[in-house]
């Protein structure tokens, strides 16, 4: 049953529709209220009063904290049963409080909220024609309305009715993140310390990822600091198939506190040369870019000033929305609520920091042999270290030399365990898998049964799904171990008239090969060859009836070869959460540089997705290093967003003026990758306002 907070009366936070008053005497005890109740608590409507304590770094001037308050309501007051109906323009400006199992959403609006929204929407436009007819009195719900509009013009109230916004409650989920806060606040403050940063940031990760080290949005940024995939290089951090550093709680805030100490500067150095009659704090500014970006926040500062009210209240840009505006004082009220927790939260007893032993890893080792060695259970390692991928927990993948192995703080410390493991011979992998690329007429158990594999363990290793669904083009991995690989590939030599190979040998350990492999490794790469580097268009296309269709990688991700001058060229087509960095990396050269400089890439411009990249590639061992690294990490990015969300359905979108399949990416909340899937002209051609794209509808599992 849907529950309704009644306008008249501020304090109630549930309403029962089986109470019966007579509306007569509900209209006197309005009147009552409305004639002993101070003035400024009728207009205080439902927002709560909060004792916010700012300073001269995080400063919170009075026009903001009744936006602040909202967002302390919002963290403490309602829970996940609960909405929000408010101004997205103004978001103390609350009009109802809905107890409902429903959730708020953009482009799916469940009809309980919807109804909500379309009846509020006429009482405004009600209220707005009688102001404009000069009716200056109004009684039962519409008082309450109109005093919010005290003195507004009748135009503003018809603009608020289309303004009406809905947000979800989160007390309960805060009040978890309090718990992971007390586990890893002291890594984030340290990391702040360090680097000479106000260790108030620290209170960040509630608004983020609510402390959550490993969260994964629909967009697929990742960790308590919800990085994203391309920006990872840039501040420092690996993703592979083995590790991704964003769900590393030190090393992710270490790339968070780079990313505040570049922004800091940039805003610091434009600040200097504007004259202001008064001196503002920059983090304000700082915080803001963390949503925003430095370059957004530049351009703000470059038109309004350095004053941030006047930037929140006039600052007029596409991208400058609801969740930008909102990003600070949401920061502010995170900071209030988790210092006052115990006010907030009474029965919440804080827990201790994670207190570790930490571990360099010198040769590549199983978690199995890690638990036998330091008598620790899996679930204990993967609680401290959340960094390593299912791939390594599996057994298919090792913990890799040089990864920093976090374990429970020992009394005696752990040097007799660490010379233990050091003095053990190196493990060999239990499985080496190769890659395949599928063919026209194969069928997944079609596949393991030609390769002399299990079909489920197949199925499973590549997340096919219970349709088990591939594509012609698509690259699998088949599952396999050192013996097996070692007879496929001392197999049947293959005559030199068969120009269809199928499979991609990109096996994770160095076997030695037959002459005869080596030929067909030799004609492989001469069939590739042609005149110029092709853009393929993707092999795995969607169907919208079958979702899980889209899934997979393909061979367009594979180096392509070409010639030029008698040279052999070595290049790839940009895919979405590429960057030129990712390539350095897969590649094991320092710095991009030498990519920028043979594709002749400014070290300001990023690099476009759909671009033709040449690569320095010196030789095979090099390019199926690079292909593998490549694919590995398409796979997690689609393996990760598998775990967490399904695709329950298929619905357009008009393109408006001014959309970028970024902006568009991040406002309907589709990762880059998958809105490609579903619509690769997007990245291709030109699109007009008004032309229609298909996007995912998209559910948390």
């Amino acid at each position: 049953m849907t529950r309704i907070t009644p306008f008249f009366r501020p304090e109630s936070r549930f309403f029962s529709h089986r109470l019966s008053i007579h509306i007569s005497s509900l209209a006197c005890i309005i009147a009552f209220v409305s004639l002993f109740a101070p003035q400024q608590a009728v207009a205080h409507h439902l927002l709560g009063s909060h004792d916010l304590q700012c300073d001269k770094i995080f400063p919170c001037p009075d026009e903001l904290k009744p936006r602040v308050s909202f967002w302390v309501d919002v963290f403490t007051k309602y829970g996940s049963d609960t909405i929000v109906l408010h101004d997205s323009q103004v978001p103390d400006r609350v009009y109802k409080v809905i107890r409902t199992e429903a959730r708020c959403s953009r482009r799916r609006e469940p009809r309980t909220i919807k109804n909500a929204k379309s009846k509020l929407r006429k009482q405004l436009l009600k209220i707005a024609d009688k102001r404009a007819k000069g009716v200056t009195t109004f009684s039962g719900d519409e008082k309450h309305l109109a005093e919010m509009f005290k003195n507004e013009k009748s135009s503003e109230i018809r603009q608020a009715a289309k303004r009406i916004r809905c947000q979800g409650g989160v007390a309960d989920q805060f009040q978890a993140a309090l718990g992971r806060h007390d586990r890893y606040g002291d890594m984030v403050v340290k990391t702040l310390k360090k680097a000479g940063l106000p260790t108030d940031i620290q209170y960040l990760p509630f608004v983020e990822s609510s402390y959550r080290p490993t969260a994964y949005s629909r967009v697929g940024a990742a960790g308590m600091w919800q990085i994203m995939p391309r920006t990872a290089r840039a501040l420092g951090l690996k993703i592979s198939s083995t590790v991704d550093e964003r769900l590393d709680p030190v090393l992710a805030s270490g790339a968070a506190a780079r990313y505040f100490l570049d922004s800091r500067k940039k805003l610091g150095d434009k600040s200097r040369t504007m004259k202001s009659s008064k001196k503002h704090s920059l983090y304000p500014y700082v915080i803001t870019s963390y949503n925003y970006g430095a370059a957004g926040m530049l351009r703000a500062m470059d038109k309004v000033g350095t004053d941030y009210m006047d930037v929140l209240n006039k600052y007029k840009a596409r991208g400058f929305q609801v969740a930008v505006k909102n990003f600070y004082s949401s920061f502010l009220a995170a900071r209030h609520v988790a210092q006052n927790a115990d006010k907030y939260y009474p029965d919440h007893k804080p827990g201790q920091p994670l207190a570790m032993d930490v571990v360099t890893i010198k040769t590549p080792v199983s978690t199995e042999r890690l638990m036998t060695v330091f008598s620790v259970s899996e679930d204990t390692l993967k609680k401290y270290n959340t960094s390593l991928m299912r791939l390594v927990w599996s057994g298919r993948r090792f913990v890799p030399r040089g990864y920093k192995l976090k374990l429970p703080k020992a009394t005696g410390g752990r040097s007799e365990q660490v010379a233990k493991l050091n003095s053990m011979q190196a493990e060999e992998p239990k499985y080496v898998e190769y890659s395949y690329r599928v063919q026209r007429g194969d069928t997944a158990c079609g596949i393991a049964s030609k390769e002399a594999v299990s079909c489920r363990e197949l199925i499973l290793l590549n997340n096919l799904g219970r349709r088990a669904l591939i594509r012609t083009g698509q690259i699998i991995t088949i599952p396999g171990t050192p013996t097996k690989v070692a007879k496929k590939k001392v197999s049947k030599p293959v005559k030199k008239a068969e120009k269809k190979p199928a499979k991609v040998v990109l096996a994770k350990k160095e076997i030695s090969e037959e002459p005869e492999i080596k030929k067909e490794k030799k004609q492989l790469a001469a069939v590739a060859v042609s005149p110029n580097p092709r853009k393929p268009e993707p092999v795995i296309r969607s169907i919208p009836d079958i979702p899980e269709s889209i899934f997979g990688v393909g061979d367009d991700l594979l180096i392509q070869l070409s010639e030029k001058d008698g040279k052999t060229r070595y290049s790839i087509v940009v895919e979405p959460d590429e960057s030129l960095g990712l390539y350095a990396n897969w590649m094991d050269i320092r710095f991009a540089s030498r990519i920028r400089k043979m594709n002749k890439i400014k070290s300001s411009r990023k690099v476009r997705i759909g671009k033709v990249v040449y690569l320095p590639v010196k030789n095979t061992a090099q390019q199926e290093k690079f292909d593998q690294l490549r694919l590995d990490y398409h796979r997690e990015l689609q393996d990760e967003f598998r775990l967490r969300f399904k695709i329950s359905g298929v619905e357009t979108y008009k393109i408006r003026s001014g959309d970028s399949a970024w902006s568009i990416s991040i406002k309907q909340r589709v990762p880059l990758w998958l809105l490609k899937r579903y619509n690769p002209k997007l990245f291709t051609t030109q699109s007009q306002p008004g032309d229609e794209i298909s996007l995912p509808v998209i559910e948390t599992l």
